[in-house]
């Protein structure tokens, strides 16, 4: 089952980094962006540029959750590596990453399938207001930052 733009987001739990459970709460924006792997330079660049951004998306009421299927150690050194204040969901079991349907296939010369790079903005109700695949870990965060502007600021 795969997520698209109108669609409600199910109520899921997810274990962040920090091993705490995760579950969405309604009544606030929320930006998921899905990276395939921590320990490479697009992902460390994707997650910097949200964390350069982090304050304008908190300031604006939005928060961003990352969310990849390393184990948890290897996002708490990612975390610590490229200095983050978000949460990130370690979908190890992949019932995220396949609730919202970017799962690839697996990278030449490895066994494990991985999310693709792939963001979604979801309403307060829980509704995806919009869907961005082949996403730029280099623009992403702030392509994002003015969709988001444009919907929340006074006009």
């Amino acid at each position: 089952m795969a997520l698209h733009k109108g669609d409600q987001v199910p109520s899921f739990t997810a274990i962040q980094d920090n091993g705490r459970p995760y579950t969405p709460e309604p009544g606030r924006w929320r930006v998921l962006f899905f990276f395939p792997k921590a320990a490479t330079t697009h992902c460390q660049l994707q997650a910097r540029r949200y964390q350069a951004v982090a304050a304008d998306f908190r300031e604006l009421g939005v928060e961003v959750v990352g969310i990849n299927s390393d184990p948890r150690r290897e996002q708490v050194s990612f975390r610590e590596l490229c200095v983050l204040d978000y949460p990130l969901l370690a979908d190890e079991n992949h019932a995220v990453t396949e609730l919202f349907g970017v799962m690839d296939e697996a990278w030449p010369g490895e066994q494990v399938r991985r999310a693709r790079r792939e963001t979604f903005l979801v309403s307060p109700e829980g509704v995806i207001v919009r869907h961005w695949t082949n996403v730029d870990p280099g623009s992403d965060a702030t392509t994002v930052l003015e969709d988001v502007r444009s919907r929340l600021s006074p006009a």
